[in-house]
């Protein structure tokens, strides 16, 4: 059987995407905290997904995304917005990212590969790949000259 993704920035994807997502396990990993401070209307799964919405969708940036979130109903529906008139402002998306952090997002991704690797054959050969993201970029624009 083979499984195909619609392409990127379709509802299509969107509906196809949708189940994978791990919402009970985003809202344990960074929950509302009570007490002092802004409050937070909008739950941590929410906010993951209109963070997503910016990688499949052709708006790359939140105030785009957030501005175009009224019309698209597909992306309302994917990140569980039911009403069009209230949406979130571009604050909340940046405290959740920073929130989240970079340990936060391993650990989403971790949680979605372990299914996917529990059914690997351990005597299968694999090949690992350095993920450089974390690595400095090698830059002279800092050296004084």
């Amino acid at each position: 059987m083979k499984f195909e993704l619609a392409p990127t920035g379709t509802a299509t994807l969107l509906e196809q995407l949708s189940d994978f997502i791990p919402d009970g396990f985003i809202n344990e990993l960074v929950a509302v905290r009570g007490g002092r401070g802004r409050r937070r209307h909008w739950p941590s799964a929410q906010l993951y997904r209109l963070l997503l919405l910016t990688l499949l969708t052709p708006a790359h940036s939140f105030n785009l995304m957030l501005h175009l979130l009224p019309e698209q109903r597909s992306w309302r529906k994917f990140a569980h917005v039911p009403n069009r008139y209230r949406l979130p402002v571009a604050s909340p998306l940046h405290d959740f990212r920073a929130a989240l952090g970079v340990a936060g997002w391993r650990r989403v991704n971790q949680f979605l590969l372990a299914p996917l690797l529990e059914t690997l054959s351990p005597d299968r050969q694999a090949v690992g790949l350095i993920d450089a993201t974390d690595l400095p970029a090698a830059t002279s624009a800092d050296k004084k000259s």
